[in-house]
């Protein structure tokens, strides 16, 4: 449900575009202003934003381990779709750190084509990533839109993926000042 979900807004935006844009070679460049950092105290993280996101959440059944919730923050504009989610699944507590390690690497396995898939988009690169001893996965999927870039990490049980997509991902600066910005805190 997080990929549909995820996928969802992805959609949106590029039909958004898709009907607002005039014929250009390439869009120009757009440098965001009015960046802040943005903290989720029960995700417990934080990243810059170029605003304030809006909360979504939603329930999502895990087999063996049950409920889990994914926390969507969100922000769409004209420079592009800023995401920030995090999956926090209770029923982790209760198993041993080797399904914990499982259920994390099955996690960032899956994300970039589930992503891609509900997006209606391809992956079109799929790169090892770490967040210090943590695992990670940067992708990049192409869709109607253009070109997205995701991070995802399995940090202390909980799943996290970050996500610029365009017109936002045109310009490298807005896509690694948001990315780069990530702070697990404890």
């Amino acid at each position: 449900m997080l990929f549909v979900l995820v996928g969802l807004v992805l959609q949106l935006n590029a039909a958004g575009q898709q009907r607002d844009r005039q014929p250009q070679a390439q869009p120009p460049a757009q440098t965001t202003t009015g960046w802040r950092q943005f903290t989720s105290q029960r995700g417990h993280f934080s990243v810059v934003m170029p605003g304030t996101p809006q909360e979504q959440t939603q329930e999502q059944d895990f087999p063996v381990v049950g409920k889990g919730i994914v926390h969507l923050f969100g922000l769409t504009e004209p420079a592009g779709v800023y995401l920030a989610t995090y999956v926090e699944v209770p029923g982790l507590a209760q198993q041993n750190q080797e399904f914990i390690d499982e259920f994390g690497k099955g996690f960032l396995q899956n994300i970039g084509e589930a992503t891609a898939q509900g997006a209606e988009a391809k992956v079109i690169k799929e790169t090892d990533i770490s967040f210090g001893k943590y695992p990670g996965k940067e992708i990049l999927i192409e869709g109607p839109g253009g070109v997205a870039t995701i991070r995802a990490y399995f940090i202390n049980k909980l799943g996290y993926e970050l996500v610029v997509a365009p017109p936002a991902s045109l310009d490298s600066r807005n896509v690694r000042r948001f990315l780069d910005s990530f702070v697990v805190n404890p």
